[in-house]
């Protein structure tokens, strides 16, 4: 029995409900408070093919607030309910492409439900960030493969690619499930998609993108711990599900359903190797449930009692796991509001809360400061590059509350700048120690 839009609809319902519950009601994330910014001031993203489609709608969004008299500083809820909507349609998506692979309506219920609640997708859904409208579109894109609908497959993939790269590790399983004619086709419709989009919006700094990760991956390889939180971000996504479905998996014989789930498995593998897995393993939500979700959906249809369990658990859990992210988004708030005070011509060190710290200076329409951000544009001499400010008569302000430093790669930016205020002559302005001479 088919699913009827009646059915589609109340998954999306769920999806939706589950990410206004679980997802945390302010930016959380590094990248969520780029994307705001970058949407209001119509700046490119410097993140391999900038996330194009992804910030061009989001401009758009904005734009058409700001044009109706509404004010910027609500542009970031206004985008991540949005993108909530969007991603919200991953849970239908997951449920026909459950369908068109074989599975009983029961199953593919299950599989969409499963989606819908999974923790770390309702939490990461409900901020402006790429994961999980790309996912939303992968398995859009899968669905329309599994119907043999070559070119609208690869629109969708294609779309999001440009959302979120790493999208791309899902064409093995749409040529394996198009076979050899159709699947020419699919490919050529994404590549001409990519292609327009990203001649209309180039990438801002391809090359500087992959001198940045190799100087990443030189310095902070791959570690142990880095693999121990992907891996608690993948059991994340529903514990029952990901440990039914890895085991579901080893002894599936359904053919289609192997060529969509054995990939994406694979694919999750070699992603526990990235090297920034200890910062932001949430990237593992790009073939997680699809890896899984569907092929524990198959064992779990019988058995309705410990399907109930996997789905519910996760949500139990809610109040205790999401604590940390609103006290997160809380600090961010404060932080973006309080840089519009600092004294003109500043060079803000806000530490971690860097992104709302821009955020907050665009809003305020304060193109005078100057930001000075952990991460990849860290310089290897911080007290040089705040001696420089000084002397070019900036103000240096930095915030010195160590709760605003994340980490042991941001508290050793943090003891370089500590150590660099030591003994200078300082005030307080806003809850940052700000330098004057």
């Amino acid at each position: 029995m088919q699913f009827s839009r009646r059915d589609l609809v109340g998954l999306w319902v769920v999806a939706f409900a589950a990410s206004a519950i679980v997802g945390t009601h302010g930016i959380v994330y590094w990248d969520a408070g780029d994307y705001v910014t970058l949407a209001i001031d119509g700046g490119r993203s410097g993140l391999l093919l900038g996330r194009p489609l992804f910030l061009l709608v989001s401009r758009t969004i904005v734009d058409v607030i700001v044009h109706a008299g509404i004010d910027a500083a609500w542009a970031e809820p206004v985008l991540r309910w949005f993108w909530t909507a969007v991603s919200a349609c991953a849970a239908p998506a997951m449920a026909l492409l459950a369908t068109r692979l074989g599975l009983e309506r029961r199953a593919a219920w299950i599989a969409g439900a499963m989606i819908g609640v999974s923790p770390s997708f309702a939490h990461t859904a409900h901020q402006v960030l790429t994961d999980a409208p790309a996912l939303a579109l992968s398995i859009a894109a899968l669905a329309a493969a599994a119907a043999n609908r070559a070119v609208l497959a690869g629109v969708l993939l294609g779309s999001a690619i440009l959302t979120r790269e790493t999208a791309a590790i899902h064409v093995v399983a749409m040529v394996l499930l198009l076979g050899a004619r159709r699947s020419v086709v699919a490919v050529l419709s994404a590549a001409v998609v990519i292609a327009v989009t990203l001649v209309a919006f180039p990438p801002a700094g391809l090359a500087q993108w992959f001198s940045a990760m190799s100087q990443s991956a030189g310095t902070r390889p791959v570690s142990v711990r880095g693999i121990g939180l992907s891996l608690a971000w993948i059991v994340a996504a529903g514990p029952v599900p990901v440990i039914v479905g890895l085991i579901a998996l080893a002894s599936l014989r359904n053919r289609r359903l192997l060529a969509v789930a054995l990939p994406a498995a694979l694919a999750t593998v070699a992603l526990l190797f990235y090297p920034e897995g200890s910062y932001s393993p949430r990237y593992m939500l790009a073939s997680a449930p699809i890896a899984f979700f569907i092929p524990a959906a198959a064992w779990l249809s019988s058995r309705r009692w410990l399907a109930v369990i996997g789905l519910a658990l996760p949500i139990a859990l809610v109040p205790i796991v999401t604590r940390a992210s609103r006290d997160v988004a809380a600090r961010g708030v404060v932080i973006q509001n309080r840089v519009q005070f600092l004294p003109a011509r500043s060079l803000v060190v806000p530490g971690h809360y860097c992104p709302q710290a821009r955020l907050g200076a665009v809003i305020a329409k304060r193109a005078d400061l100057g930001m000075l951000c952990p991460g990849w544009d860290w310089p290897a001499d911080p007290g040089s590059a705040l001696d420089a400010a000084q002397a070019d008569g900036r103000p240096v302000a930095i915030s010195l509350n160590t709760a605003d430093w994340w980490g042991d790669r941001e508290r050793a930016d943090f003891d370089a700048v500590a150590a660099w205020a030591n003994g200078r002559h300082g005030m307080d302005i806003a809850g940052f120690l700000v330098v004057d001479r």
